[in-house]
């Protein structure tokens, strides 16, 4: 531990998690994990029923940083499985694969429907939206408004529960980071999905759930210098001008505790 100094980190998501294990390992500094929840990962947890697992969303693990990389395969070993990735649309009676091929589209869709998607997406480029404030008005700007009806606004506000105006256009730039109309239909044709992630055609996964991973997260921390302290919803911060001198929060009982930081 340097100079007695406490590391508070809230929430005990993938970057939590990764940052507690690389300050708590070989006794850097002592660290303490806040989570509201009961449960770590959030919403890349993995939920277990009657012996059956469940993920919160769909959830693929892909990078070109080799030190992300190898850290992932040192966590989890043989049970980091390779696998195909199979993503399918259902739209108007037909399934349409994902990353999409394109004879498939055009057949689905029909000529009359697949010319419409193409002057919609070019009326995009001569007029695009003179704001990009949410995931509606970028998307609309970068593949035209009839694409972003067929297939982004039903998934996006099914998976995401919100309508897509309500979504930030920096969600939709993290979430669809690369992606274009133009790669999208160049990997249709070529089925190069290595110009954009996501793209990918295959991927590493946890044998039994991306939550397998920040378990295994939340031991090497508990093993250090660490803590992971679930069902503690942070209700307030103390501090001393850039010092931070306790924090107060709740366990699931409602009872305010107290965590001197310094």
């Amino acid at each position: 531990m340097v100079d007695d100094k406490k590391i508070i980190i809230f929430g005990a998501g993938p970057a939590g998690l990764a940052a507690a294990r690389e300050l708590s390992k070989d006794g850097q500094y002592e660290v303490v994990i806040y989570e509201q929840a009961d449960k770590i990962g959030g919403i890349s947890r993995t939920e277990c029923y009657n012996g059956y697992y469940f993920d919160i969303g769909g959830h693929r693990f892909y990078t070109k940083n080799k030190h992300i990389d190898a850290l992932w395969h040192e966590m989890l070993g043989e049970d980091f499985k390779k696998v195909r990735r199979m993503s399918r649309i259902y739209y108007n009676g037909n399934y349409f694969h994902y990353p999409l091929r394109f004879w498939q589209t055009i057949r689905n869709l029909g000529v009359r429907e697949s010319i419409s998607v193409c002057a919609s997406y070019f009326k995009s480029l001569a007029f695009p939206l003179p704001r990009e404030d949410t995931f509606e008005e970028w998307i609309v700007n970068r593949f035209g408004r009839k694409l972003y009806t067929l297939f982004f606004k039903s998934y996006t506000e099914k998976v995401w529960g919100m309508p897509c105006s309500e979504i930030t256009s920096d969600w939709a730039a993290q979430r669809i980071q690369g992606l274009s109309f133009f790669r999208a239909v160049t990997n249709s044709l070529t089925g190069d999905s290595a110009m954009s992630k996501t793209l990918i055609s295959e991927f590493d996964y946890p044998a039994y759930g991306p939550g397998m991973m920040w378990d295994r997260f939340k031991k090497d921390i508990e093993q250090g210098t660490g803590t992971v302290k679930l069902s503690s919803r942070i209700t307030g911060i103390e501090h001393n001008g850039s010092t931070i001198e306790r924090i107060r929060y709740a366990d699931t009982s409602g009872i305010e505790r107290e965590e001197v930081c310094s």
